[in-house]
Order: structure tokens, then sequence, then C-alpha cells
């Protein structure tokens, strides 16, 4: 655990060095991910859900990332995301069940190729996901037994290849695990 500690203390002092002026500082961007967590615990709903003559609409996260860079090959940041699944249940009681899944992550990027319009980069979040189980007025009516709740949860993404295109605005495209999803892509705006 020190050498590692040593390696990253040393990575962070030698992208300090090695910072360029012209390179931009602060990155914004807007993503949709496919196969995150959220995605895969509504999928296993969905199949208990079709067994038994339910409908499901649920739909990938959507978000927001926020990155500063402190040297061309580090940058911190955060990313605030939202998800969500809405159950119909015809079947039993005339009404619907929604889930939200509202997830805020810290995050370290590692810029490892860079050229001037075209990037490849890793990166790390980790953070809260607060789930959130709610029921419709016309179920809570209809004195079906439905228990609201939220709860709070332990939350990652990694994100193993990122590439991007352009030098200002950018889109771009990740393949990692964790809440952002194993597919993910967006728009990042550079200045």
């Amino acid at each position: 655990m020190k050498k590692f500690l040593v390696f990253l203390l040393a990575s962070f002092m030698v992208s300090m060095s090695v910072n360029a002026q012209d390179e931009p500082k602060h990155e914004i961007g807007v993503f949709y991910g496919f196969g995150s967590f959220s995605n895969v615990v509504s999928e296993y709903g969905t199949a208990f859900a079709i067994a038994v003559g339910d409908q499901t609409n649920y739909w990938g996260p959507v978000g927001v990332e926020y990155y500063y860079h402190i040297s061309p090959l580090v940058a911190i940041g955060g990313i605030a995301e939202y998800a969500g699944c809405k159950w119909d249940s015809p079947y039993y009681v005339k009404g619907a069940l929604s889930t939200g899944y509202f997830t805020v992550m810290p995050s370290l990027k590692l810029n490892w190729l860079r050229k001037p319009n075209f990037g490849m980069y890793s990166s790390f979040s980790a953070g809260v996901m607060i789930f959130n189980l709610a029921a419709d007025d016309t179920l809570k009516n209809s004195g079906a037994k439905v228990e609201e709740e939220t709860l709070a949860n332990f939350m990652f993404h990694v994100t193993a290849l990122g590439v991007e295109f352009g030098k200002s605005l950018c889109p771009f495209a990740e393949l990692g695990i964790g809440e952002k999803g194993i597919l993910c892509a967006g728009l990042r705006l550079k200045f």
C-alpha cells in the first residue's frame, strides 16, 4: 500500500511539473449511458415483471460532469447523474411504482494520450447513489401494500478506455463498468 501511495504522489508531482499553459483547464460535459448498475437492476426487475404481465419503462443514466485539469495528464472533478424506471402493474392493481437513482461521485481522470484533435483517457469515480421507490396516487389509494423508501448506497464507476475528438467541443465515448454504464457517450466543452 505504501508503494502505491508513493507512486501516486510521484505521478502527481511529475504531472504538475509538465503543466502546459496553452491547454484548457476546465471541462463540462453531458452524457447518456447504457448498461449501468441501475439499468441492470431495472432489467432484472423487468424480466420478473414480464413474467407476471407487468410493463416496465426504464432509461439509462443521464448526467453532467465537470473536470479541472491540474496538469495535462491529471484532472479532478465530479459527476452527477439520474436514471429511473417506471413499473406499471395493471395485472394486480391499476397504478405505478417508480424508482429513481440519483448519483454524485468525485472523479479522477488520467489523460494518457493527448493529440491536437484526439485524446484517450481513463477515469475512476466513487461516491453515493440515492435510490428512491415511490408509488403514484392511484396505487396508494387502491389499498395495495406499498412501502415507499429512500436509501443511500456506495456507487462507483471505472472508465477503462475513453476517447474524445476535437479541441474545444468534443464528442466522447467511454467503455467501463459502474453507474455511467458499460458504454457511455456524450459531448464535452473545454475552455
